[in-house]
């Protein structure tokens, strides 16, 4: 699940196979992460054709974090990929790796990065919340609510949080 949070027009100028890097790794040779991605209709076609060869082994196909289920898939097939942190650094990021402090729902200390206030950083475009908790959960003012009964439940879980 993922927020926009603002302007999105430099994702749409992207040529080439464009994906993001796993938000729980870091270094060289980064893990894809297909949360979102960007192939252009030629590529589709190939992409495609290599999960027709088999679809049932694909599908079925054992692999471990971070190469688990379609991230697997397309990093094999896509591995010259682009990356968007590489390309558009700081415009798509991380709610538990940039965002969250300890005294906010969802903050997971192996991935953050040592930057992240509680605050929207300047000039985000799209803050990814992979797993838990899902953006609904976090009573944040910049994500849209979804029911006010979830909304209430949000905001009590993050005041009991910020007691700590």
């Amino acid at each position: 699940d993922s927020v926009v949070v603002g302007d999105i027009t430099p994702l749409t100028t992207m040529k080439k196979i464009t994906l993001l890097n796993d938000f729980s790794q870091h270094g060289a040779s980064v893990a894809p992460a297909t949360g979102i991605m960007f192939i252009p209709a030629p590529a589709k076609k190939n992409v495609w054709d290599e999960f027709m060869k088999n679809p049932e082994k694909e599908i079925n196909a054992i692999r471990t974090p971070p190469y688990h289920g379609d991230q697997g898939f397309i990093g094999r097939i896509c591995q010259d990929a682009e990356r968007w942190q590489n390309i558009l650094p700081g415009r798509i990021i991380s709610y538990k790796a940039n965002i969250a402090t300890p005294k906010m729902i969802g903050f997971n200390p192996e991935l953050y990065d040592g930057t992240g206030n509680g605050k929207l950083p300047d000039g985000v475009s799209i803050v990814c919340f992979h797993g838990s908790p899902r953006p609904w959960n976090t009573a944040l003012p910049w994500v849209p609510y979804f029911s006010l009964k979830n909304t209430i439940q949000s905001k009590v879980k993050q005041y009991k949080l910020s007691l700590r």
